[in-house]
């Protein structure tokens, strides 16, 4: 059987039973937990810092715990580095999978967001590096069937169940695909690299449990 720790935020309107019918496999098993950010929605870099520690905070045992990868299904991304640092096992996030892998589908991609994701959205594409690639962060409430240019339109939060049709466009939802990846790279046998997440050096997880207090 394979298990994956799904992380989502309080804030994030996602069932407890998380079913993608039809996607994974018999034998995949979901084990989703709710994380509390201190400071939600996180609208800046000081509540950011704060959904980093968090995410951190609940994910960091999750190897010790049997898990063989972690998702994060909030499209910001929080604490992914830091859990990589810390674990060997994948850790795959719905923003920057979900953004890659819509550049497999069509050239350009949309990013539909409520205001909650709409900062942290243009945030990350660009850190990301795909500016270029991005035709645009649109509220929720676009009818995107109007608008030209975005072949992919990925549904960041909760824009899941907000978003108005969208005509041709390949619609992309990032929990789903994030959940795919995690099994995929479980069942290839790969993880992230350690030359671009290194392990610390001293490991401090009851302070970093203390410290999300």
């Amino acid at each position: 059987m394979t298990r994956i720790l799904l992380l989502s935020p309080t804030d994030l309107d996602l069932p407890d039973d998380v079913v993608v019918s039809g996607v994974l496999d018999a034998d995949t098993k979901i084990e989703h937990r709710r994380v509390a950010y201190p400071s939600c929605p996180p609208i800046g870099a000081h509540d950011w810092a704060l959904a980093d520690l968090a995410i951190l905070t609940a994910g960091q045992d999750a190897q010790s715990e049997g898990f063989q990868a972690v998702c994060l299904a909030d499209f910001g991304d929080y604490g992914a580095n830091a859990l990589r640092s810390v674990l060997d096992i994948p850790v795959v996030t719905a923003g920057r999978s979900s953004m890659l892998y819509a550049l497999t589908l069509g050239e350009r991609f949309s990013v539909v967001s409520t205001d909650r994701d709409r900062v942290r959205a243009k945030k990350l594409v660009h850190d990301y590096g795909l500016d270029t690639r991005c035709a645009g962060i649109e509220p929720a409430e676009t009818d995107m069937a109007r608008k030209d240019g975005p072949e992919i339109i990925i549904l960041a939060g909760e824009a899941r169940q907000r978003m108005q049709p969208a005509g041709s466009a390949t619609l992309i939802d990032p929990v789903a695909v994030s959940l795919k990846i995690a099994e995929s790279l479980i069942g290839l046998g790969l993880t992230h690299s350690r030359h671009a997440y290194p392990a610390p050096q001293v490991r401090k997880a009851e302070l970093i449990a203390a410290l999300s207090i």
